[in-house]
Parts: structure tokens; C-alpha cells; sequence
């Protein structure tokens, strides 16, 4: 049976695919040390209470077929608070990760960002677009990049970069609704609450937007690319659905959305205030996706347009 290590086994993402791969009856390795603000506890698994780079977790990973590492001090907002701190847990233990892997011949799947692009000189975004970071998190996404990227290979892939979009979408565990604080989870939040829908000014930034499923469908794909022995290279794959929206197409969407499903209850308002993020946040009103390449490279594509996965996520919020 592949074994399969997971870092930040208890995470949004983590938590997610770790559920999908006990389906599977997959035989895991789990390393999580529950800083992050999701904490999901899959019943049935054990997972290693510690730093990813550790010298215990990486006996742990140890006898992996393959490594997927998810595990991060994650957003703009932390990294920029603590730049030191940030980037000796996602570049540092990134690299000492990276290189018990190589080790090991264990290949390795590095989670990144598209914000590591910055503006682009070039529409649409592809696996070539180079990373041109603006802001300390994506300065770290991009240095994670280059630390896999750097492996050599022979025979297999050492590693696969993946790039991901804005992540949406909720799960499931053990009774209890698993989210995370992204803008359209906070949106469905704030209409069960009855509040106004926020958009940081000025709303015309656009974003591509993925689904949390379609998300571990790519994951689950990189693993069994990087087991499969196709290439000694390192592949940057987009995770993205290609369907990409302003913020404030997106807040008018869901107020539609939630009229649509609850028409006797009030209107959803939509307000545009300040952005507590503009000095750091990309605010170009041009982004646009082409993620082609890595739909035949992987065989996998997104199920979930923006419109279903909108309904999906108010319909769970109440749920």
C-alpha cells in the first residue's frame, strides 16, 4: 500500500483530504502542531503533534512513498507581522523538509499561492508566469518555490509546485462545520448572521476563485503524478477553476444567492469600506487564469463553477 505523509494533516486543506483518503483506505502519515486556525480531528488517524521540520516529524515521513506539505505559518496579514518568524517555519523548514525527502527519494508537493505572480505583465496566468513577489507572504511562497525547485531528480519527480487560487468551501467533521476565514466563507457567515456583506475597497480587484473539493482533487492528482515517474522535473501546476470575479461581483452574487434561497428574509446589503490590506494586497482589476496545461498534465479538472459552489456554501451555513 502507498503511504502517503500529509503535513498539516489537521488543516483546512489537510483535514479535507485526509477524510478523502481514509475512503480510500489510504495508508497515511499525519504531522500537524495545531497553531493554525482550523483544527480538524479526523476519527481513526494519528497525527504527530509537532513542527514539520522536526527531527521527529521527519523520522516520521520517513518511509513515505510521497510527501504532500501543506503545513504553513499562513496569510499576508501574519507574515507581515512576523517576517522573521514566518519565514524560518516557511522557507527554513521548508528547505530542511525538502532535503530529508531528497534523502529519502521520497518526492515531495509543495503548496503555494498564486499571489507570488504579484501583477502580472502578462493575462492569461499560466504554469510559466514567473513569480514576481510584492508582499513578505508571497515573498515566502516564493522562496518555498525555489527550495523545491531545487532538488535534483533522476528517474522521478522530486517535487511539483502548486500554485493555488482562492480557496472556498466548508466540510464536515465529526458533527461540526470546518471553514476557513476566506472571503466567501465570510460572507456565508455574516448572511446567517444577517450583517452586510464587506468589500475592502475597491472592489474592483479580481480574483479566481476554486472550490475546496476541486482543491484535494488536484492534491490527490500531484501524488499519484509524483508516483507515476513521468519526468525528473518539477512541475508548477495551477490550481485554479479559471472563472474569476471582481469582490464586489462576488458579495452581489451572494446577496442574489441568499434572496434566491430566503426570499422573506431581508436583503443582504453590500458595503464597500476601507482595506485594512491595501498596502499589501495585489488591487489590479485584471486576473485571468488559463490552468489548461495542468488539467491534461494531471487528468483532473474542477467540477464546481462559482454560481454552485456560492449556493453549496450558503446551504451549508445553515445546514
Amino acid at each position: 500500500m502507498v503511504v502517503i505523509g500529509i503535513t498539516g494533516g489537521s488543516g483546512y486543506i489537510g483535514g479535507r483530504l485526509v477524510q478523502r483518503y481514509l475512503k480510500a483506505s489510504a495508508s497515511l502519515r499525519l504531522v500537524d502542531d495545531h497553531s493554525g486556525p482550523v483544527d480538524v480531528s479526523s476519527p481513526g488517524t494519528e497525527v504527530l503533534d509537532a513542527d514539520f521540520a522536526s527531527p521527529e516529524s521527519l523520522r516520521h515521513l520517513s518511509d513515505c512513498d510521497v510527501v504532500l506539505h501543506l503545513a504553513a505559518r499562513s496569510g499576508v496579514v501574519v507574515c507581515q507581522k512576523d517576517p522573521e518568524g514566518t519565514r524560518r517555519v516557511n522557507v527554513e523548514g521548508t528547505r530542511r523538509l525538502a532535503a530529508s525527502c531528497r534523502e529519502r527519494g521520497i518526492p515531495i508537493a509543495f503548496a503555494s499561492s498564486f499571489s507570488v505572480v504579484g501583477i502580472p505583465v502578462q493575462l492569461p496566468i499560466t504554469e510559466q508566469t514567473p513569480a514576481r513577489p510584492t508582499h513578505e507572504y508571497s515573498h515566502q511562497k516564493a522562496a518555498g518555490e525555489e527550495v523545491i525547485r531545487a532538488l535534483p531528480g533522476e528517474g522521478r519527480p522530486p517535487g511539483a509546485v502548486l500554485r493555488m487560487s482562492n480557496l472556498y468551501g466548508s466540510y464536515r467533521s465529526q458533527g461540526k462545520l470546518v471553514a476557513k476565514g476566506n472571503v466567501l466563507n465570510l460572507y456565508a457567515a455574516r448572511a446567517r448572521a444577517g450583517g452586510s456583506l464587506e468589500v475592502y475597497a475597491p472592489g474592483t480587484q479580481r480574483r479566481d476563485y476554486v472550490h475546496l473539493e476541486d482543491v484535494c482533487s488536484h492534491w490527490e492528482a500531484s501524488a499519484r503524478y509524483l508516483l507515476s515517474a513521468r519526468s525528473d522535473g518539477v512541475p508548477t501546476f495551477c490550481v485554479a477553476s479559471g472563472e474569476s470575479a471582481t469582490v464586489l461581483e462576488l458579495a452581489q452574487r451572494v446577496a442574489d444567492t441568499w434572496r434566491a434561497l430566503h426570499p422573506d428574509r431581508p436583503r443582504l446589503p453590500v458595503e464597500v469600506v476601507e482595506n485594512p490590506r491595501r498596502d499589501v494586497e495585489i488591487l489590479h482589476p485584471e486576473f485571468e487564469v488559463d490552468p489548461s496545461w495542468t488539467r491534461s498534465q494531471l487528468g483532473v479538472r474542477c467540477e464546481m463553477n462559482l454560481d454552485r459552489g456560492i449556493r453549496r456554501v450558503l446551504e451549508e451555513v445553515l445546514a
